[in-house]
């Protein structure tokens, strides 16, 4: 995948903007294509820029679909992580601490505890395919510690009602879909970034045959070509 990185892209379209200005400046400038017109150049320019603040916007959308991941999955007080301890301590009480029921849900909450993902910011393709199977684990886990605790029937009865498999199954579906959504906002910013890409590179093809016209109309010890031919874009 071509990196989402901001870096140099913005010197990258200043330079595109510098070699169309000096196009302007140049007299009886002769384009060789029609797109290497300075209406043309400008038109792509801007796309380029439209591209530019788009994915800006999506970055800004994944950013807050990885957030709203992280409050259901570990920060809210009602988040999975934060709800095992209780529903542990829920069990233990009314089974006893070496029962079975309470080894076996131990037992799935390690197993929940052991898949939790270690918090990355990275928007790169492999750390988010990554995140995502980590969070899937520990959602499916979730699931197969619902099942036990709904297996109990009334035996399982905490006091709080948020810990109650109803409240569970909620959190649950919650949870996955956050955690898909996550998936479906890279996928987007992904998409469009390549896009992106592409224009850049396209137009950094485009500048040189511009560069070269250039050389071939006024020379290449010209004024025109020196001042265009070290415009790295």
């Amino acid at each position: 995948m071509k990196s989402i990185s901001e870096r140099g892209l913005g010197p990258r379209i200043g330079n595109a903007e510098k070699l169309v200005t000096a196009l302007e400046s140049f007299v009886n400038y002769l384009p060789q294509r029609p797109e290497f017109s300075i209406e043309s150049l400008r038109i792509f320019i801007n796309q380029i820029k439209d591209e530019n603040e788009a994915v800006a916007s999506k970055k800004q959308q994944y950013s807050l679909s990885v957030e709203a991941r992280r409050l259901l999955f570990e920060k809210n007080l009602f988040s999975i992580r934060k709800v095992l301890t209780h529903i542990n301590a829920t069990v233990k009480a009314g089974y006893g601490r070496d029962a079975k029921e309470a080894t076996d849900v131990g037992a799935i909450i390690a197993k929940i505890r052991g898949a939790e993902p270690k918090a990355k910011t990275s928007a790169e393709e492999e750390s988010v395919s990554q995140s995502h199977r980590s969070f899937a684990a520990t959602v499916q886990y979730f699931s197969d510690l619902i099942a036990s605790l709904n297996h109990f029937g009334t035996n399982y009865n905490p006091s709080n009602g948020l810990l109650s498999v109803q409240s569970l199954k909620g959190l649950h579906a919650q949870a996955e879909a956050a955690n898909n959504q996550v998936m479906a906002a890279f996928s987007q910013l992904k998409q469009m970034n390549d896009n992106r890409m592409d224009s850049y590179d396209h137009f950094s093809q485009m500048a040189i045959r511009v560069k070269d016209g250039v050389k071939a109309q006024y020379g290449m010890g010209s004024t025109e070509y020196r001042m265009i031919k070290g415009l790295v874009i």
